[in-house]
């Protein structure tokens, strides 16, 4: 299994307004598609959840730019459509899942770079959040 980074150019027939840029880390902007938030803009290649976990990844990565409430909702919502009884047990499970992840990128240079730093920025995001989110 690893993940790769779909290259803006040509997805989908998309034009340029069809994306919007998030700053990740001091270095880069990641092309988010505007409409297409489950299979852009990673994927998840080989093993067998690929389709699902490429969905799951790229929902998450998509909310990057996004406000804490945003999160919390589709953390509400994967939760009560996943089969965990505890948040924390969720929570963890998730941030390991994206760490793990994390260790099978693949590209060019700056491509692991863009995929890692989002991967980072992800998880800081949900470790913020791990403690709001086991209280609501």
């Amino acid at each position: 299994m690893h993940v790769i980074w779909k290259r803006p150019d040509g997805y989908h027939d998309a034009s340029p307004s069809d994306y919007s840029t998030c700053e990740i880390g001091s270095h880069f902007r990641l092309w988010l598609h505007r409409h297409d938030k489950e299979q852009y803009p990673f994927r998840i290649a080989g093993g067998w959840e690929e389709k699902e976990g490429t969905v799951r990844l790229n929902r998450l990565i998509n909310l990057l730019p996004e406000s804490d409430e945003k999160w919390l909702e589709h953390l509400r919502h994967s939760y009560d459509h996943s089969m965990k009884d505890d948040k924390s047990t969720f929570m963890n499970d998730l941030i390991g899942w994206l760490q793990e992840l994390g260790k099978h990128v693949k590209g060019d240079t700056w491509e692991v770079e863009i995929l890692s730093q989002a991967l980072d920025l992800t998880i800081e995001r949900l470790e913020k959040l791990k403690a709001t989110f086991a209280k609501s």
